[in-house]
């Protein structure tokens, strides 16, 4: 795409990137106090990079739009464009954004002006309000509603939105039909865009591995750096001990065993049951079929902690506190599961099942030949989030389980705050240290198996 531009388009082209590149990292050192006042000179050089090429990428768009004016008004045309509807939308988002701010700036003045007339005086801002001997800023506060209390966040996202559409509005109405009117220019705009594209992509990578990345570094801190109060993105000196100190304070080992334990049993119940009770909603025919459907779809929107109270009653009635069974009995079944699997199933048209059931397959061995193979990438997808699931457990183990013998990994990890002696310390690093460790089979894991989750899910999504 970019080899087909001209050296001069080229070399504007370049410009352009780098400048918005400037602009953005600009935008990036703000907030950071230790950038000093460089970052407000690149400003400069960011501005010019943009703007000096104009003439030359324009000239050939403008000199075509002149030969040749468009055959629809401005408004037509714009009103054609599908992003168009995208900034009306976003209008009235701003529309009403800008109402939340009125009205939770009438609502902040007033909760002000009555909790300051119950002190004995008058304020027009919170700071006056501060001076009067009567005057409860606690009260105050707890006394605002939710659109008083964020009045101000609700107008600054209104301006944004409201500079974005404005933005957009004009690149629509005058630079757009300069683009159209050059072969050349679409071009740059292309690569523009996928520059764009780029960028949004490699920042949302950074900014979702950011937690993983600052788990890392934290396990890697000496306690008193992890507590100060302005924290460091690079330790000052790497702490490897923090790790063979997990290792011989808590039994990490035991841990595994039982997370993995538990978390197999869990998958396997699930992925069996879930395929049994998915063979049945979606090729068997039985009486009352969609009623009994109708009953795991409502177990979905059952909050699950409802269901806590009664599921540890039950198991504590069976005895099976502190035990691998407490733990996985109540997970052996997934609502989601099943009807992931029913929708998969379904969509296998019942020719095939017809013709596994003239080789001689029962419904046990349709399931195994026919149904599991076709949807082979569900199963794959449903026995990974189920494993990550049991591996990630916490809350339950927590309730269940009482010993060293019996708990996992995420609870085991949450036990490392504690000393032999069972006093809580600081010890954020070794938790840290912990984290890292209870979650590098899950990383590696989905790693591998990426691809099977992303096609598992689209075709349940589709079906």
């Amino acid at each position: 795409m970019f080899r087909k531009l001209d050296q001069q388009k080229k070399i504007g082209t370049v410009s352009v990137i780098i400048g918005f590149a400037l602009l953005f990292l600009t935008l990036v050192l703000i907030p950071l106090k230790t950038a000093g006042s460089f970052k407000y000179y690149l400003l400069i050089p960011a501005a010019a990079l943009i703007l000096l090429p104009i003439p030359v990428m324009w000239k050939d768009g403008l000199r075509q739009m002149k030969e040749k004016p468009p055959a629809v008004g401005h408004w037509r045309r714009m009103r054609q464009s599908g992003f168009f509807d995208l900034l009306v939308l976003l209008t009235m988002i701003a529309l009403v954004l800008f109402l939340c701010w009125g009205f939770g700036l009438i609502s902040y003045r007033a909760t002000l002006n009555r909790h300051a007339a119950l002190a004995g005086g008058t304020a027009a801002t919170l700071e006056e309000a501060r001076q009067i001997p009567g005057f409860v800023e606690y009260n105050f506060h707890q006394d605002l509603n939710l659109i008083a209390k964020n009045y101000s966040a609700f107008g600054v996202i209104a301006l944004i939105i409201v500079a974005f559409v404005m933005v957009c509005g004009l690149y629509m109405r005058f630079i757009s039909p300069i683009v159209k009117a050059d072969e050349h220019l679409q071009i740059a705009h292309g690569v523009y865009r996928v520059c764009a594209q780029y960028a949004a992509a490699i920042l949302i990578v950074l900014i979702s591995l950011f937690p993983i990345y600052w788990m890392i570094i934290s396990s890697l801190k000496t306690s008193d750096e992890l507590m100060r109060a302005v924290p460091t993105l690079w330790p000052d000196k790497f702490v490897w001990e923090n790790y063979p100190n997990v290792l011989n304070k808590a039994p990490f080992g035991r841990y595994l065993i039982n997370t993995l334990v538990t978390t197999i049993i869990m998958m396997l119940g699930e992925l069996t049951i879930g395929v049994m009770a998915a063979y049945g909603f979606s090729k068997g025919d039985f009486k009352g079929k969609n009623l009994l459907f109708m009953f795991v779809l409502g177990a979905l929107m059952v909050p699950i902690q409802v269901t806590f109270v009664p599921i540890y009653v039950i198991i504590a009635r069976l005895n099976a506190i502190d035990t691998w069974t407490g733990v996985v009995l109540p997970n052996l079944v997934s609502a989601y599961f099943i009807f992931m699997l029913r929708q998969n199933f379904m969509a296998v048209d019942n020719s095939y099942i017809e013709a596994g059931r003239i080789d001689g397959l029962g419904r046990f061995g349709t399931i195994v030949n026919v149904l599991c193979p076709m949807c082979k990438p569900t199963l794959i997808t449903i026995s990974i989030i189920s494993f990550i699931n049991g591996w990630n457990s916490y809350f339950w183990p927590k309730m269940v389980t009482q010993s060293e013998a019996s708990r996992t990994i995420a609870v085991g990890v949450q036990r490392l705050k504690e000393t032999y002696a069972g006093q809580f310390v600081s010890n954020y690093n070794e938790i840290m240290a912990g984290a890292v460790m209870a979650i590098i089979p899950i990383v590696f894991l989905f790693l591998i198996l990426q691809k099977y989750i992303m096609t598992g899910m689209s075709k349940a999504a589709m079906k």
